[in-house]
């Protein structure tokens, strides 16, 4: 099965801005694998469809990703490349 990938290339702003946000392209919820529900058991023993919890029954979900970027000073630099804080909310 094919697979669609979105890949995020993090580069240093070049405008006095140090907050970014980007939204990725909408996908299917991989918790439900699209469907947006699951079957459960009402009280009296009957099947029902209770509501996915992560995409909360829309099947869909879209990435937020916000970027935040900090100075790094002398003291916090050990060669490695840590400029950037991100957060990722699904």
């Amino acid at each position: 099965m094919s697979k669609t990938r979105q890949i995020l290339e993090l580069s240093s702003p070049t405008v006095k801005n140090r907050h970014e946000r980007v939204r990725g392209l909408v996908q299917q919820c991989n918790y439900c694998c699209g469907n947006g529900w699951f079957w459960g058991q009402d009280f009296w023993g009957e099947a029902v469809k209770v509501p996915c919890p992560l995409c909360n029954g829309a099947g869909k979900m879209q990435p937020h990703v916000s970027i935040d970027w900090t100075p790094v000073s002398d003291t916090d630099s050990e060669g490695t490349e840590t400029t950037a804080k991100t957060t990722v909310k699904t």
